[in-house]
C-alpha cells in the first residue's frame, strides 16, 4: 500500500472533489479533510510506485496554485520553519482576522526568534495612526481595499520587521463602505516589493475569519518560497 499525504490551501471540499473527479478510475483512492479551506488530501492505492508516481503527477499539476506541502504539517509551522530557515523577522497587521494570524503563529515553540510583532488594526484611525495608512487612501479606496492592504504592509513590515503581512476585510454580519460581507484583501511582502490579494469568503463572521487567516498564512509561506509568480 503507497501513501501519500498532500496539504492545499484555498478550496473548499466540494471544489477539491470536483477537480478529484477527473481522476475517477485511476486506481488511487483520495480522502479530503477540509477546515476553513485548509485541506488534507490522503491518497492510498495498491498500485504499483511507477503508476502511483504518474498519478501523484497529475494531482500536483491538478492542484498546483494551492499545494503547499506533501507532508502532514499545518500552515503555521510551514511559515514559521520558513522564516526561521531564511532568518526573516516579521510583523502583521490584521484588521478582520483579529490576531487569529498572530495566534496560530503562537502556536509553534521558537517563533519569537521570527515574528516581531502584531498590531490589531480594526479602527480605520488605528490603521493611520499605528501603521501609517494615508488618510487620503482610506478617504478614497476605503478601509477595505487593495491600497490600503498595501500601506498596511509597508507600516508592520519596517525595521526591524523584514517582511510584513497585512489582512483588511468585512467577516460580516453586514457590509460597510459599499462593500459585501466577506471581501477581504491580504498583503504580503517587504521593501517596494508587496503583492496584494483579493478574496471573496462565504460562511457565517467567524469561518469568514479563519479562513482569511488561513489563507493570509498560504500566502506568506508562498512568498517565502519565492513562488510569488504564481501567486
Amino acid at each position: 500500500m503507497i501513501r501519500e499525504v498532500v496539504k492545499l490551501c484555498g478550496l473548499d471540499r466540494a471544489q477539491i472533489n470536483e477537480k478529484l473527479c477527473l481522476l475517477d478510475g485511476c486506481g488511487v483512492n483520495f480522502e479530503v479533510r477540509e477546515e476553513d479551506l485548509d485541506a488534507t488530501v490522503i491518497m492510498t492505492s495498491e498500485l504499483d510506485a511507477q503508476m502511483f508516481g504518474v498519478v501523484r503527477s497529475t494531482v500536483y499539476n491538478l492542484f498546483d496554485g494551492e499545494v503547499y506541502a506533501s507532508d502532514v504539517i499545518s500552515l503555521q509551522e510551514l511559515a514559521a520553519h520558513l522564516l526561521k530557515i531564511g532568518g526573516r523577522t516579521l510583523g502583521v497587521a490584521e484588521s478582520l482576522t483579529g490576531g487569529l494570524i498572530c495566534s496560530m503563529l503562537a502556536e509553534v515553540p521558537g517563533i519569537s526568534g521570527n515574528l516581531y510583532e502584531g498590531i490589531i488594526c480594526y479602527n480605520k484611525n488605528s490603521k493611520a495612526e499605528r501603521l501609517g495608512v494615508s488618510r487620503d487612501t482610506l478617504a478614497a479606496f476605503g478601509a477595505i481595499s487593495r491600497e490600503t492592504a498595501y500601506e498596511m504592509v509597508k507600516g508592520i513590515g519596517c525595521q526591524p520587521a523584514d517582511i510584513g503581512l497585512a489582512t483588511t476585510g468585512l467577516a460580516g454580519p453586514s457590509g460597510d463602505e459599499g462593500k459585501p460581507v466577506g471581501l477581504t484583501y491580504i498583503g504580503v511582502g517587504s521593501g517596494d516589493f508587496i503583492l496584494t490579494f483579493e478574496k471573496k469568503f462565504t460562511g457565517d463572521r467567524n469561518e469568514i475569519r479563519r479562513r482569511a487567516a488561513n489563507v493570509a498564512l498560504f500566502y506568506l509561506i508562498r512568498y517565502l518560497k519565492g513562488d510569488v509568480w504564481r501567486l
